[in-house]
């Protein structure tokens, strides 16, 4: 191959590698994974509950939540004393939750918190929960099997309690259940208009094919 060849392949691969990484920084390319929970896609960046609750009112959608992952939180109760745990959001909609049920019931309110069996927290426990000053208490009403993609978390929280710990009213992910999986794409266009350009997105690995 002549040199101006050879430079016109490497401008090419040059240019392909540098449109990637701009696609990817402002999440327009697509990924792939094994997502936690029945989820079918997820979303990162910065959401307000309005734009969850637009996304969740999308036909595509089957469930919108928040589910976000808050590391470095310390948890204390009158007995024990946690730092540096990983917490979990307690998602609503049962095609979304990432761990079973094992003993008592559900969150019903900012003020309740599900406990991951194992992990020191029992039922009936007072808990305060703590993170870069900010603080939530509640009481344990259930205990949970260990979530899946986040077998060491400690506690899982409802979605308003997580919100004040990270410091504001919304979340930094979103897990979405699809009515079907051909509607992949045209959920990720509809939400493109929802938040006023391209989400960062992961979809499952069962998508495949779909999207």
């Amino acid at each position: 191959m002549s040199r101006r060849g050879m430079a016109g392949v490497a401008g090419f691969v040059v240019a392909a590698v540098g449109a990637f990484v701009v696609l990817d920084h402002f999440g327009g390319s697509d990924r792939f994974a094994d997502l936690p929970g029945g989820a079918d896609v997820r979303l990162v960046g910065r959401f307000t509950p309005p734009q969850v609750e637009r996304l969740a009112g999308l036909p595509e959608a089957q469930a919108v939540e928040c589910d976000d992952t808050l590391y470095d939180v310390g948890i204390a109760s009158g007995r024990l004393q946690l730092e540096q745990v990983t917490v979990l959001t307690a998602v609503r909609s049962p095609g979304l939750q990432r761990a079973a049920l094992v003993q008592g019931r559900a969150v019903r309110g900012d003020a309740e918190m599900l406990a991951v069996d194992g992990r020191g927290l029992t039922l009936g426990d007072r808990v305060t929960v703590t993170r870069g000053g900010r603080g939530v208490a509640g009481s344990v009403v259930g205990v949970v099997a260990r979530p899946s993609g986040q077998p060491d978390a400690v506690a899982l929280l409802p979605a308003g309690a997580m919100a004040r710990l990270d410091g504001g009213s919304g979340c930094a992910e979103i897990a979405v259940q699809l009515r079907r999986p051909s509607e992949a794409t045209a959920f990720q266009r509809a939400a493109k208009g929802v938040l006023g350009g391209n989400p960062v997105v992961t979809y499952d690995e069962s998508l495949r094919g779909h999207v």
